[in-house]
This record gives C-alpha cells, structure tokens and sequence, in this order.
C-alpha cells in the first residue's frame, strides 16, 4: 500500500478516489487473515497490527495533503462514503467558529474541534471513520495471568489529524462513539498506541478522559500538555526536529518543569530575604543580585500563572509581555554580573559609580523592545499574532520570538566569553599546585554559571535532541533555587551575617 501510495500523483483530483479503493482492499486483505493463523502465532498478530497501523496512518498522511492541494476558500469540504470508510476532509481558513463533523446516522458519532485549535494561516482537518477496523483490531492473547485484563473495543475507529499539527491543543477535542452493544463495564476512552512497548493491547488511555457516559454514547475529551522548553520553540520547523519527544517525555518535562519553578520561587524569596537582611543593600553586588533574581521570578511567576491562559487573548498577550519583559530584564542583570565579574577579577575595578547606569539599561532596555515587539505584531497583524496560538509565549509566525532569542543568545555568548577571560586571569596568578589551579576553576564554573544563565543556551539546542530539552529544563527551572544554594548557602559574606546576627 505505502508503495503504490508513494507512487499517485497527489495533484490529481482522481488520486483520492484511487487511494481509497486501494485502502478497501488491503484492509480486506488484513481481515481475511484466519483467527486461527492469528491465535497460533502472536508476533503474526502484531505484525498483522502494525500492517493495518502503518497502512491507515499513511493514507491519513495522503488526505492532509490532498486537503492544500485541493481545497480552497469555494470548496472547503470534501465528503467521500464507502461501505467501509468514510471520509471529510476540511479546509479551514477562519477561527470564528467550532468544526463539528457528524460521521455517523445519527448524533451518537461526532467529533468537535474547537476553533483555537487552528493555525491562523490555515488548517486542514481530517476525519475518517472505520466501519469494521475494531474487528480487525484483535486482543493479544497473553500468558501472563497479572496483565490478562479484557478490555474490548465497544465503538468504531475513529482517525482525527490535522496539519500543521499543533504541539498541543489550546481546548479539548471532543469525540462521541456509538456504543456497539450495552455493556455494564467501565468505558475508557483510548487512542492508538501500537509501538508502545508497555501497552498490553496497544491502546491507552493517557490524554484522554471520559467526559459523558449515555445507554448509546459514550463522549470523550483529549488533551495534551506544556513544558518549559516551549520558551525556545520557534515554530513548525522545530516542531518538526521535535518529533522525537514522546508523550512520555513529555509528561515528564512538564512535571520538571512545575516541580523546578516551585523550587526555583523558593530560592528566589529565601534569596532575596538573605540579601535584604543579611547584606549592605546599598552594596552594588547586593544590588545586581536582588535585581537579577527579583526580575527572574516575577519572569517564572508569569509562566506559571498564564504559560495555558490561551481562553483570552487579552490576558494572554499581557501574560507574554510581562514574561517577555521581567524574563529579557533577568538577562540584562546577568550581563551585569558578568561585567562585574569582569571588572572585578581582571580589571580590578568597582563598578560603585556606574550603578545608576546598569539599573537604568536593566530595566528600560527590555520594556523597549517589548514595545517594539507588540508595534510589529500590530503592524503585520492583530496584537494577537504578538503570541503563539499553543501558548501565551512569543509568536514564531511574525518572528517576534526571535528577538527575545537573540537577545538571550548574544548575553549568554559575551557571559561565557568573560567567564572564559575571568578562569584565565585566576589561573595564570595562582602559585598554587596546578590540580588546586584546576579545581578553583571548575568551582568558579559551577558557581557563577546559574548567576550568568549560560545554560539558557541549551534552550537553543533542545530544537535538536531531547536531551537538550531535559537539562535545559533542570537547570532552568531550578535556577533561582541554585542562585540561593551556591549564593547564600555557601556565600561566606552571607553565611558571616547571618552567624553574627544570630548572635545580636
């Protein structure tokens, strides 16, 4: 199937045609293999199954592309019925209102796509209805007594897909299934997940909830979820690097991401109190370190409290610009560490006079480019093209994400140049034993990178491989808890305050 698949003509009308009668035959072919063939040899079952996956897959692959080549504004829809199959493809140009799509004889098979869910430049959705793929879809039979648990499909198959295919969706889809026989048992509402090593039956339920339970219908809502490297997501190029993230990865990710900024906003207050109280305010590095990490959690405030807030535009728009601003003004105090840093260790300079300067680039220098961030988005567009349509972060559509990225990028780059500069200073003027030499290097890495947020660069690369994403994540997420860790904790000046004021 795939190869005569590869071989259509897609730009002709009558390819559709011809792809589905080639998909009626070969799922025939599929259900004509005996049960006893099946029951006697599991890897022919599986085999069999992932057959009809790659197959079905594939031709959902061919309707997407079918619906940009041939649809438009004049012929939106496009309703193909067979005895097995049916099919409606749609071309979406608008977000005004819901697709509803009724497959079935009655109201007992529909499936809603609420309009968020749509790229602004165009989606085109396909759904397609399997008469009898459940039948084909036969249990594994298992040996092992714990995971023997018969879960039978008690509805038809369903296929949904979308292109560009959102990274998640702003509001549930919505499916109703006709139960095929009354059964007092409990429903689950599952998807297929056939290469998935710990589904006994390659179903699961992850994502997905039952949302009404009737005598004829059972209703179901999907969703999916976000995690902190969306922050570096510039678009459906990297959407597509990004294939490689699993759900599972994903969960993951976003349980990092929550548990890292609760963390993170701990250190951050627990941080800003020792400071406070402990050190000479007036000081210019306690100065640079209360700015830093008081922009860095109103910055992680934001993305906690709206990151999803994608419902109204307007707050949305006012979530990304504050995140925008307090996350940009962050970078703006590092830059200043770094050039204190610099000044300090090599130079041999206090920067005392030059406060006023660094508070007034630190803090007005971000609220500009915002401005001229949203004056582009208004320009090219409405203001809330300013944000993505997955999240309340920067738009790659009118690359205003790419400002900010940029931004983050030249920082980070000229924080690791002086840390590079400021290892060699002290390398080259200690008399020390070259493995103390080499210690008190890497102890300066370690402890200045979270203050100079060079880790943000792996937000860069986490568009190339998972990895990335994971300690972009880790170390980000926790950045105001290790900010408090290596700076207060273990900060002498801080640790000696607070000795003598316990003793006052």
């Amino acid at each position: 199937f795939t190869l005569a698949l590869n071989k259509t003509d897609i730009q002709q009308d009558s390819s559709l045609q011809n792809v589905l009668d080639l998909l009626q035959d070969t799922l025939a072919k599929y259900k004509d293999i005996s049960f006893l063939e099946v029951q006697n040899n599991v890897i022919t079952e599986w085999k069999r199954i992932e057959l009809i996956y790659t197959t079905t897959d594939a031709f959902q692959t061919f309707a997407l592309k079918y619906g940009w080549y041939h649809l438009n504004e004049s012929t939106p829809v496009l309703r193909r019925k067979y005895e097995r199959i049916r099919v409606r493809i749609r071309k979406r140009l608008r977000r005004d209102f819901d697709d509803d799509f009724h497959l079935g004889e009655s109201s007992s098979e529909t499936v809603n796509i609420p309009s968020e869910n749509f790229k602004r430049n165009g989606s085109v959705i396909v759904v397609i209805r399997y008469k009898d793929l459940h039948e084909l879809l036969r249990r594994r039979e298992l040996n092992n007594a714990d995971l023997r648990k018969r879960r039978r499909l008690n509805s038809l198959v369903m296929a949904v897909a979308m292109d560009p295919k959102p990274r998640r969706l702003m509001r549930n889809v919505v499916m109703r299934f006709r139960n095929q026989k009354l059964l007092d048992a409990t429903r689950n509402c599952v998807y297929w997940k056939v290469f998935d090593s710990k589904s006994i039956d390659g179903w699961s339920d992850e994502g997905c909830q039952v949302s009404k339970r009737k005598p004829e219908y059972t209703e179901c809502s999907c969703n999916h979820l976000t995690h902190f490297a969306v922050l570096f997501d510039f678009g459906s190029a990297s959407a597509e690097v990004m294939m490689f993230t699993t759900e599972k990865d994903e969960k993951i990710l976003t349980i990092l991401t929550y548990v890292g900024l609760i963390l993170s906003l701990i250190g951050i207050i627990l941080t800003l109190a020792s400071y406070a109280l402990l050190t000479d305010v007036h000081q210019p590095l306690s100065q640079v370190r209360l700015s830093l990490v008081a922009s860095l959690g109103l910055g992680q405030i934001m993305f906690l409290a709206g990151i999803n807030a994608t419902q109204d535009k307007g707050v949305c728009v006012a979530v990304a610009a504050l995140m925008q601003y307090f996350l940009m003004s962050a970078f703006c105090w590092m830059l200043v560490e770094g050039i204190y840093l610099y000044l300090f260790v090599v130079k041999v300079y206090n920067i005392n006079e030059k406060m006023a300067v660094y508070h007034a680039c630190s803090w007005a220098f971000p609220a500009v480019m915002v401005s001229i961030s949203l004056i582009i988005s208004s320009a090219r567009d409405e203001i809330s093209s300013f944000v993505s349509e997955e999240y309340c972060w920067l738009s790659n559509a009118n690359h205003s994400i790419w400002i900010f990225a940029v931004f983050v990028v030249t920082v980070e780059v000229l924080n690791l140049l002086i840390l590079a500069r400021v290892v060699k200073e002290m390398s080259g003027t200690q008399s020390a034993p070259e493995n103390h030499q080499i210690r008190l290097c890497i102890k300066t890495c370690v402890v200045m990178i979270p203050l100079l947020g060079v880790t943000w660069l792996f937000g860069i690369f986490s568009t190339f491989h998972k990895a990335f994403a994971y300690i972009f994540t880790i170390f980000n997420s926790n950045e105001g808890f290790l900010i408090f860790l290596l700076h207060c904790v273990r900060n002498s000046q801080v640790s000696t305050s607070r000795f003598i004021h316990r003793l006052n």
